[in-house]
């Protein structure tokens, strides 16, 4: 049993839609829900660190690239440490660009490929060639399977990070057709919320991490907060109606608690300003908690 766990703060908004979501991860460390959490996982005997926060530096729009593969070289380099150590981490943002250096970081430190469970209400699966917005945060999950921009394909190693047959997403209401004919062609398991609606999420999420187990080393969990339903987490960027339930996914990751393969979790795009009556920021202290029930039930 894993008796550290590790939060990171990804600060960055620069690939996204809005400067305030960046704001997120210093509100997390300031919240006293979440700092109540924390005493009680200290109680049960688990040292839970704030490993600070990474923050963007002046850029340009001819630098904004190079400066997102900079934060993401910053957070791959830490990530990896984590997995050598074999202590579990959970990074806070920021916009979702930071699964790009979360996941290969995490792949670099591993002896074999790496599965990922993604939780989104979009694909993220653009390249600079299909996206309308030009936004790298509708990129993440294209570049660490390959495709886009070698400057976020090739962190801190050239190959792919994981392979289209060990990764599944799931919530996804709200997509472009490049990015889902890019995920078609790949054979990426979707499940659409529709899906989910038919057959529970529960039912899902063990199908997933079938999936993710299968010939891996280790898996992760990327979960970007507009999968959850805008009622219950309206503090987010690019809100999608009809979106996934709070208790049924923390549900769902109560039962990845403990899990030994499972190497860490991201939870992204957290606009403050956008939060009401701090719905958005409980909503990710309760999954937080779900994500840590084994260590303290």
């Amino acid at each position: 049993m894993k008796t550290v766990i590790h939060m990171l703060g990804y600060a960055s908004a620069v690939g996204g839609v809005s400067p305030a979501c960046g704001q997120g991860p210093l509100v997390l460390q300031q919240s006293k829900e979440l700092e109540q959490l924390l005493g009680h996982l200290s109680k049960a005997g688990i040292d839970f660190k704030w490993e600070g926060l990474i923050l963007p530096q002046p850029f340009s729009p001819e630098t904004l690239a190079a400066e997102v593969r900079r934060l993401c070289q910053i957070l791959a380099v830490t990530t990896a440490e984590f997995t050598r150590k074999k202590e579990f981490f959970i990074v806070t943002g920021g916009d979702h660009t930071s699964a790009m250096g979360t996941w290969s970081g995490v792949r670099a430190a591993l002896s074999g490929s790496l599965g990922l469970i993604w939780v989104d209400a979009h694909m993220d699966s653009h390249t600079p060639e299909t996206s309308e917005s030009g936004r790298f945060h509708g990129m993440p999950l294209a570049a660490l399977l390959g495709y886009g921009d070698s400057r976020f394909t090739q962190i801190l190693a050239p190959e792919p990070k994981i392979n289209p047959s060990q990764v599944c997403l799931i919530g996804v209401r709200s997509y472009e057709a490049g990015e889902a004919q890019l995920l078609k062609k790949l054979g990426v398991r979707i499940y659409f919320m529709d899906e989910v609606k038919q057959r529970g999420l529960a039912v899902i999420f063990n199908e997933a991490l079938e999936r993710v187990n299968r010939g891996t080393a280790g898996y992760g969990l990327s979960l970007d907060l507009d999968g959850l339903d805008p009622r219950e987490a309206p503090g987010v960027d690019v809100p999608e109606p009809d979106g996934l339930g709070l208790k049924e996914l923390c549900e769902a990751l109560k039962s990845l608690s403990g899990d030994p393969r499972l190497q860490g979790m991201e939870v992204v795009e957290f606009n403050p300003n956008k939060d009401i009556q701090q719905r958005t920021e409980r909503a990710i202290v309760e999954l937080i908690q779900a994500i840590g029930s084994h260590y303290y039930a």
